[in-house]
């Protein structure tokens, strides 16, 4: 199993430093400065197929409204189904504790972390939130707009019954 460590932080330098409006018209430009390419879109966002040394070199953009709300992208290899979890969590593990360190050299402190088996961190800059998640076969890369996640962080309201 790959963990694609230098293609993860040039992404997140790259979306770190760009120029972000968070709608559709970032999506062409941003794709080409890193390498990605656009499979398809819709209303509702793209598959990009992207240049990250992974079995799954795929991204998602969502938004709607011509409004970008965020990336998420593989940045392992995704764990085949009859991978023992003994063999894959070390390993998605030791890559999440990699790429958090490298991504933390950058940007400094996380915002948020959050440890498990579902682990997650997050970086909120100006411009852009990035975060790495990991899922139980493969870490992700998120790209995130700053409106979008306030939206996230809101908490839920209160059921009034």
């Amino acid at each position: 199993m790959h963990v694609d460590i230098e293609g993860t932080k040039r992404i997140a330098r790259l979306a770190a430093g760009y120029d972000w409006s968070w709608t559709i018209d970032d999506l062409s430009p941003f794709c080409a400065q890193a390498g990605w390419e656009m499979v398809e879109s819709d209303d509702l966002g793209a598959s990009i197929q992207t240049d990250l040394e992974v079995s799954r070199p795929e991204a998602i953009m969502y938004g709607r409204n011509r409004r970008m709300d965020y990336f998420i992208a593989f940045v392992t290899d995704l764990a085949e189904d009859d991978t023992p979890m003994s063999e894959v969590r070390p390993v998605l593990d030791e890559g999440f504790a990699d790429i958090s360190a490298e991504l933390t050299a950058l940007f400094g402190a996380p915002a948020r972390f959050e440890p498990g088996v579902e682990a997650n961190v997050r970086w909120d800059l100006p411009e852009i939130t990035i975060a790495l998640g990991q899922s139980f076969g493969a870490l992700h890369l998120y790209l995130k707009s700053p409106k979008y996640q306030a939206r996230m962080d809101e908490p839920e309201p209160l059921d009034e019954d």
